[in-house]
């Protein structure tokens, strides 16, 4: 039942790999966001938006932007920051959010060959458990249902009446939907919000698969990238909570168990952080403040735009690749 993600089930305007050299600024800094990196694609549903790209994609981006651009660490970012010193022409950055194995056992491989740096943002929570988020729980469940020519029909509490999608495409559309409404709060514990729908469908409440998808780094593996000098760990929260949404006791309890476990369990001591989510509304100036207490240095946003060495630390932006 399968199908591989082709083109033509992508936005009309997605760029073509080679293209995303083209974002790319004489002066300012450009930092490119990713998730993952796998060596295929082959769902009816799930990674419908590419947030795992393809191996042959991300190779060609690198490979791209290696050939026109300067790449830099988020290191020497946040010294032009502090020197106010001008980014080398076409400065580029590359971060992956979210913790996933095969940032590693792809990913990383194809950054060494080409002697790009990189940071990876990891989610402790995700680490500790092999943790999917709420979403990739909900993907997951569409998925059995299409791979088995099964309808969803869930009952959202935004909707009046319970919602019927029967092809993958149908499919798709409900999960854009589903996206965009439990990131806007509509949802307050987007978690058991996924249990819901997977119980909803007839599925067992499933928190982990061994997909590439799904497959998060180990402790073990977080320390292998920490070690290699072209690598930088950060940190993303405890459970992927937005920021934000959390009073200022359940705001301390997540930057604290992050911190806590990245030192307990590897010895980092990270000065960089990312926000969860990113946009506008997912963080505060008491977010910043509460992060800058905790030695936080630089943290970035995943609202596009480019960056000067006078933009904030904490307000750096960053291009989604997906």
């Amino acid at each position: 039942m399968a199908a591989n993600l082709d083109n033509d089930r992508l936005p009309a305007d997605f760029p073509s790999p080679p293209s995303w050299a083209d974002r790319l600024h004489p002066e300012n800094l450009t930092i490119f966001l990713f998730h993952g990196v796998v060596e295929q694609s082959d769902y009816l549903v799930r990674n419908y938006n590419r947030k795992h790209l393809a191996a042959a994609d991300f190779r060609a981006i690198m490979t791209a932007l290696s050939e026109r651009g300067s790449a830099l660490s988020m290191d020497e970012v946040i010294a032009h920051h502090k020197n106010q010193t001008p980014y080398p022409e076409y400065a580029f950055a590359v971060t992956f959010d979210d913790s996933f194995e095969n940032n590693l056992t792809v990913a990383a491989p194809i950054l060494r060959e080409l002697g790009i740096p990189a940071t990876l943002y990891a989610t402790t929570g995700f680490i500790s458990n092999n943790r999917m988020s709420w979403v990739d729980r909900i993907e997951w469940a569409f998925e059995e249902k299409c791979r088995f020519d099964k309808a969803v029909e869930p009952d959202l509490p935004w909707q009046d009446t319970p919602v019927r999608a029967e092809t993958a495409e149908e499919m798709r559309a409900l999960l854009s939907d589903i996206r965009t409404k439990v990131k806007s709060g509509l949802i307050s514990d987007p978690d058991a919000f996924a249990t819901e729908i997977q119980v909803q469908l007839g599925l067992s409440e499933t928190w982990t698969t061994p997909d590439p998808l799904d497959k998060k780094l180990t402790w073990d593996q977080i320390r292998e990238l920490h070690d290699d000098p072209l690598f930088i760990i950060g940190g993303h929260s405890h459970s992927h909570a937005i920021l934000s949404y959390l009073d200022e006791s359940a705001l301390a309890n997540e930057l604290d168990t992050s911190l806590r476990l990245l030192k307990d369990n590897t010895g980092i001591d990270p000065v960089h952080y990312a926000y969860p989510e990113g946009l506008p509304d997912t963080f505060s100036q008491g977010v910043i403040e509460a992060l800058k207490d905790r030695g936080i240095v630089c943290c970035p946003t995943a609202i596009s735009g480019y960056n000067t060495p006078e933009t904030d630390l904490f307000h750096l932006k960053r291009f989604l690749v997906m």
